[in-house]
């Protein structure tokens, strides 16, 4: 399968940094070592479905490491 997903921080404080966020992100679908290629919209991967869904759970619960709330688009 092939999922695009893009997901970002929200309600966090004025110190907390969006980039950040993205970049530990990105950094759990690169090192997932599944095919995948980020674009400015979104990240998308390919692989069986249970190893595309842990890493989009993975990055998602990163991502909540740097607000109280998190947005999760996912395709």
């Amino acid at each position: 399968m092939i999922v695009a997903f893009s997901v970002a921080p929200s309600g966090g404080t004025s110190s907390d940094s969006v980039h950040d966020a993205v970049a530990a992100a990105v950094r759990i679908v690169r090192e997932s070592g599944l095919p995948n290629r980020t674009s400015s919209m979104f990240t998308e991967i390919e692989g069986e479905w249970h190893e595309v869904m842990e890493v989009v759970r993975r990055a998602t619960e990163a991502v909540g490491e740097h607000g109280t709330r998190v947005s999760l688009v996912l395709k």
